[in-house]
């Protein structure tokens, strides 16, 4: 009766070499850390850090199948069920009378069941090295060490009942030793009853729950005991579902007590038959009232006994019998004692047993390692990926707020260039070099801005002062501070771009879960990190060929009598533009980074032809295009490296005048974050193998 043998295909599970593997943190370990250092991590050191529970359940399961060998001729017999059912009583008529009188039997709450007891035949307990393996087995599967059971039964029934109160105690279980358990060689595991609510702060129904299926792993068999009006009841759907779901190869049986002789054992099975059919339920047993006379033709025991129990003032108990489909081969008509639950522990076929015993607890390993535990490590490493995912967004939309000109519908335009002395000084230059002779009439240029092209060589310092030019380049940056033209990025102002951008959830490791920032120190710094890093490391500049030529192409068509109303040549207009940019940071301080397109430049200046002419050149374009790319790569790079998020390991791309842009590889010198790191890793290809080869995901459970 207790299942079939053990699947020839069925591939063992090496406890050791498991082991083994799961502390690898070297050749075969789980995780390899990416961010903000590379390394690796073993699958329970990683484990331990997501949720220590499944770690020590891992742990748990290993060291009992491990066990499992040197326990299989040992068993020990689950009995569960709801508060009320008898379940307590079926232990009691296996045990011997000072073993019954330790007991707790009843119909209040007074006389349930709130611990787990185990009853173990007393001739275990003369082997010491049984008995230790046994109670550590026992803590292993329900999770703490187990306690004695007293040996006076007032006290004994105070723990049996947890009158103590303390909701912790659920999960200590108490163990006791009776000799009525010697000839039949079993233990008996009496569960707590499976309440319907939270029984004065005794445990929730959940947390009962759980912890009957922990204890199923240690049990070779399972016996859920029920009352004949519970058939449509969820709770014991549940407890068997628990025993299917956490050891699907071991005996499931259910046991019916409290029968009414209006109800016939077949009309027994008939009603609890698709129930037990669809929980893989080998035998349904039956138990008649003793508290109603007419039970008597349907209780197969002795006269003795029967009289005995009906009498009020004796210790009654149930006598359970298996029930048979054809009504003839019921009670009242006799039947074989080899029917009756008592004499299961004959029955078991103990080379069978063992071998379910042992599938059952592979699975529950499988189980825990495969859905409780690596599931854990790999959502968690998919979860590191996909928020430093998040966060390279945040920072990318934030650098678009500068580095993106956009129209009124916000649809990016085209990007603007960081205005750095090394971009201004090839403008400058091109512009001056390639003009024509009319073009460089009455250029004059303040001193002030003379300054930021260089020494003495430098083309830029032949022009002379103007105080028109001077004023030009005042006029600039006044458009840039009011947001008309270009973009102003001070640390204020790149902090409010994160937080629109959703920094706080972005970016999880700088804040609280209030969304609060947790160091502010540190938060500022970083701004002004971000921004003063990027003016230093920012060495991008525009193709010298490509630009020479388009700034030749523009001069060719502008008309020779093309001149600005205040007395400017395009050539002075266009260095006093550039003299004004670079001049934008004795205004704002050093900490202020300047992005414009050459169109918007012009522009500025309200030079329109000349900014309609670059925008709408292919050669023109492109060559500011180009260096804006890579400026933006670079920005999003820094602003990575500062706020302690990974590099993108791929090219960005981004939305341009409604065509994908892929943006370059960034080339700025990487350094180190100004505060927290957002860690990312990934689960290792070779561990996932490894793991399936040492425990098969797809193996046979034993059902």
């Amino acid at each position: 009766m207790f299942g079939l043998r053990r699947n020839q295909d069925e591939v063992s599970i090496d406890w050791p070499s498991l082991h083994s593997l799961l502390e690898d943190d070297d050749q075969r370990a789980v995780i390899k850390r990416l961010y903000p250092t590379e390394g690796r991590e073993s699958f329970l050191t990683a484990l331990r850090r997501i949720c220590n529970e499944s770690a020590l359940d891992i742990l748990a399961a290993g060291r009992q199948l491990h066990a499992a060998a040197k326990l299989v001729g040992y068993p020990t017999l689950a009995i569960a069920g709801m508060l009320n059912s008898g379940k307590t009583s079926l232990v009691a008529t296996f045990l011997s009378e000072q073993g019954r009188a330790r007991t707790l039997r009843g119909s209040s709450n007074e006389q349930g069941t709130h611990r787990f007891v185990l009853w173990l035949p007393s001739a275990w307990q003369e082997d010491p090295e049984l008995w230790g393996l046994l109670m550590s087995d026992l803590g292993d599967a329900i999770g703490k060490p187990p306690e004695m059971l007293a040996d006076d039964p007032a006290e004994a029934h105070q723990q049996y009942n947890n009158r103590a109160g303390q909701s912790g105690s659920l999960s200590v279980p108490l163990v006791a030793t009776d000799p009525g358990l010697d000839a039949a060689g079993i233990g008996l595991l009496d569960c707590p009853d499976i309440v319907s609510d939270e029984a004065f702060g005794l445990g929730s129904p959940a947390a009962r729950r759980e912890l009957l299926g922990r204890a199923a792993t240690f049990c070779s068999a399972f016996i859920v005991v029920s009352s004949a009006e519970s058939s449509r009841d969820s709770t014991l759907g549940d407890l068997l579902r628990i025993a299917a779901d956490l050891m699907p190869g071991i005996p499931r049986m259910l046991a019916v007590n409290k029968v009414r002789p209006r109800q016939t054992p077949d009309q027994v099975l008939e009603t609890f038959g698709p129930l037990a059919r669809g929980h893989g339920i080998e035998t349904v047993f039956a138990a008649y009232d003793f508290d109603v006379p007419g039970s008597r033709p349907f209780i197969p025991a002795s006269e003795e006994i029967v009289n005995a129990a009906l009498d009020p003032e004796s210790d009654s108990l149930p006598v359970f019998f298996s029930v048979s489909k054809d009504p003839d081969d019921n009670p009242p008509a006799s039947i074989s004692e080899d029917r009756l639950l008592m004499e299961l522990p004959k029955r078991l076929d103990r080379s069978e047993a063992s071998d379910k015993f042992i599938l059952a607890r592979q699975h529950s390993l499988r189980t825990y390692v495969w859905d409780n535990g690596f599931a854990k490590v790999d959502r968690d490493a998919d979860r590191s990926i996909a928020a430093t995912q998040k966060a390279r967004e945040c920072l990318l939309q934030a650098s678009l707020e500068f580095f993106a000109h956009r129209e009124a519908g916000g649809r990016v335009l085209e990007l603007r260039l960081h205005q750095s002395e090394r971009i201004v000084r090839q403008l400058s230059e091109s512009f001056a070099l390639t003009a024509p002779w009319y073009a460089r009439l009455g250029v004059r240029m303040n001193t002030a801005v003379q300054r930021f092209f260089g020494g003495a060589g430098d083309i830029i310092r032949q022009l002379t002062p103007s105080a028109i030019a001077k004023r030009t380049a005042g006029e600039i940056k006044d458009k840039f501070r009011k947001g008309e033209y270009g973009g102003l990025l001070t640390p204020e102002r790149l902090q409010s771009a994160i937080d629109r951008h959703g920094g706080p959830h972005a970016l999880p490791h700088w804040f609280s879960n209030k969304a609060q920032v947790l160091d502010s120190v540190q938060w500022n710094e970083s701004a002004e990190a971000a921004i003063t890093r990027y003016e230093r490391d920012d060495f991008t500049s525009l193709d010298p060929k490509r630009l020479d030529e388009a700034v030749r192409q523009m001069w060719a068509e502008i008309p020779m009598h093309k001149k600005l109303t205040a007395g400017l040549t395009p050539l002075a207009a266009m260095l006093a533009a550039f003299g004004g940019v670079l001049m934008i940071p004795l205004d704002f301080g050093s900490t202020v980074i300047a992005s414009a397109s050459i169109p918007e430049l012009f522009a500025a200046l309200g030079l329109t032809t000349l900014s309609t002419m670059w925008a709408g050149g292919q050669n023109t374009r492109h060559v500011g295009q180009q260096a804006a790319r890579q400026q933006l790569s670079d920005f999003h790079a820094v602003l990575c490296d500062t706020y302690g998020v990974s590099r993108a390991d791929s090219p960005l791309v981004v939305d341009v005048a409604g065509s994908k842009e892929t943006l370059p590889q960034s080339q700025i010198v990487r350094r180190e974050p100004i505060g927290p790191t957002l860690s990312v890793y990934r689960v290792r290809d070779e561990f996932r193998q490894e793991l399936q080869r040492l425990v098969p995901r797809s193996g046979p459970n034993g059902t």
